[in-house]
């Protein structure tokens, strides 16, 4: 009995000097995330702007809500922007103080419930983080890590002070978690069947709208790394290569600098289906004389960049192509000039982005029939970047310093099988903007250059 309590004491001790180990070579080298402070202070904001009426719940997901199977365990989004925790079976609970009349809510506790050591396990998956090791609370930046057994207990007790619980109430548009968000909340009424429900998505989105400066950081990280990989696809750009070859050779590029996954599935569409949006499959030969549009980017950190350029695959535009580039290139100029705090993006305003982008473009150029081009104009101008490449978005509100978006204008003639879309990471400034992306060449004479000396 001794000899098995010494070895598993062996076990356990190698098992946390490797976990130190290996989190100080991951700090140093792979997953990057901003100071604690940053997550406490967004927990803090969290509870002042919901008023402290209620205790806050937020699950993260297991390894079977993403398919951990086949890909990288990748958090809930609203989780991991509060706790900065990357991994599964993780649970968070905010408890406010209570409030004297007049005053401001304020935060009391803060828990992350996590699992405890699975010594059988963490022969498979390497060693975690248990809720028990001394190092826990300075490794998550919570005061309190307790086991997740313990959550049901502690929940019940935060609530004899509370009527209230908040937490996602509706999934994030694209994020594909309708059954995790439904069997959460199936969880949370179980547990507190009287307790009144309420959703943070909207405070939530408010707080993610605007960037710190270190998700900013990330995301520049994000874009940089997907530049390389726009840079070596126009290099290695040939008339007889296989679309997927330039999808694999650019996820390459990215994840070679770091980041983890594709923000999106990489979308290498020439000929006709460079004027197919969404096109992913990427199992054309590309031919010369045609287009390509290369929409793809990576997420650094887990936060996302979306690059897209359209360059011709023998390295030289025809008139016809140039013209149409010349003319989305100018809508895109003309929006960035434009994009500076307090304009909006989206369409019904005579000022906003979308309108100066489709103006342009509905004044210059024609299609074969000679119409104007703006009804080839199909999707809209741009959407915020983080930690989703569709982070959430209130279209209401104007641009504001901090915020992160994308420039994308784009013109799609089927029926001259060319398709022309340009996209760029912008950060609004206090007086105007940065382009996170200028790096990589916009205008035709410059992509002809670098294909040239390719």
């Amino acid at each position: 009995m001794q000899r098995r309590l010494e070895r598993k004491v062996v076990f356990v001790s190698a098992a946390l000097t490797l976990a130190a180990i290996l989190g100080a070579a991951r700090a140093a080298y792979g997953w990057e995330r901003e100071p604690a402070a940053v997550f406490h202070e967004r927990r803090a904001r969290l509870v002042r702007d919901t008023g402290g009426d209620g205790v806050v719940v937020l699950f993260g997901y297991r390894e079977a809500d993403v398919a951990a199977s086949v890909t990288s365990f990748r958090q809930n989004e609203e989780f991991y922007y509060l706790t900065g925790w990357n991994e599964p079976e993780a649970m968070m609970l905010l408890v406010p103080k209570a409030r004297q009349a007049g005053a401001a809510a304020e935060l009391e506790k803060e828990v992350l419930y996590i699992p405890p050591h699975d010594t059988r396990q963490e022969k498979w998956t390497g060693p975690k983080l248990g809720a028990d090791d001394a190092e826990a609370p300075a490794r998550t930046g919570f005061a309190a890590v307790r086991r997740t057994s313990l959550f049901p207990s502690d929940l019940e007790e935060s609530l004899k002070g509370f009527s209230k619980i908040y937490t996602e109430l509706t999934p994030q548009p694209e994020s594909g978690e309708d059954y995790f968000q439904a069997e959460m909340l199936g969880k949370i009424r179980k547990l507190a069947p009287l307790a009144v429900l309420a959703d943070l998505r909207p405070e939530l989105l408010r707080l993610r709208m605007v960037k710190t400066p270190g998700e900013i950081a990330l995301i520049r990280k994000a874009a940089e790394a997907s530049v390389e990989a726009h840079l070596a696809a126009l290099k290695a750009m040939k008339p007889g290569m296989w679309e997927y070859e330039i999808a694999a050779l650019m996820k390459y590029e990215f994840e070679r600098r770091g980041c983890e996954w594709p923000a999106y599935p990489p979308i290498v569409g020439s000929g006709f289906f460079s004027t197919v949006l969404h096109y992913d499959q990427d199992w054309n030969q590309m031919q010369d004389g045609d287009v390509v549009v290369m929409d793809v980017a990576g997420s650094y950190s887990g936060y996302a960049s979306d690059i897209t350029r359209t360059v011709p695959v023998n390295g030289h535009f025809t008139p016809r192509q140039r013209e149409i580039y010349e003319v989305v290139l100018g809508a895109q100029n003309a929006a960035i000039a434009a994009a500076k705090p307090g304009v909006s993006v989206p369409r019904g305003s005579a000022k906003s982005l979308y309108e100066i982008a489709f103006e342009y473009i509905n004044t210059h150029g024609k299609d074969l029939h000679g119409q104007p081009l703006g009804q080839y104009f199909i999707h809209g101008l741009g959407h915020p970047i983080g930690l989703n490449v569709h982070d959430p978005v209130d279209y209401s509100r104007p641009l504001e310093p901090g915020m992160v978006i994308t420039i994308e204008p784009g013109v799609y003639l089927p029926e001259e099988k060319l398709g022309v879309r340009i996209e760029d990471d912008i950060l609004i400034t206090q007086d105007g903007n940065e382009i996170l992306t200028r790096r990589l060449p916009r205008t035709a004479p410059e992509i002809e250059k670098l294909m040239a000396g390719r």
